[in-house]
């Protein structure tokens, strides 16, 4: 069985080093530098603005989505 990437991994893959932002289904909002990406849709993300579902903005480091 050939094993190959779909292209929304594709698209995933080529973000890396890009600063993106990623929506959770909770509503809250994570943006900054895509670090890494897996095949699963695991991501890390560096130098992140974070806002909250109440609208609270935070800076994080790093975060592993």
């Amino acid at each position: 069985m050939s094993r190959s990437l779909g292209i929304p991994v594709k698209l995933l893959r080529e973000a890396t080093g890009q600063i993106v932002t990623i929506e959770l289904k909770s509503g809250e909002l994570y943006r900054g530098s895509m670090a890494e990406c897996e095949d699963n849709w695991n991501c890390q993300l560096e130098n992140i603005t974070f806002t909250a579902k109440d609208g609270k903005v935070s800076q994080l480091e790093h975060v592993f989505i």
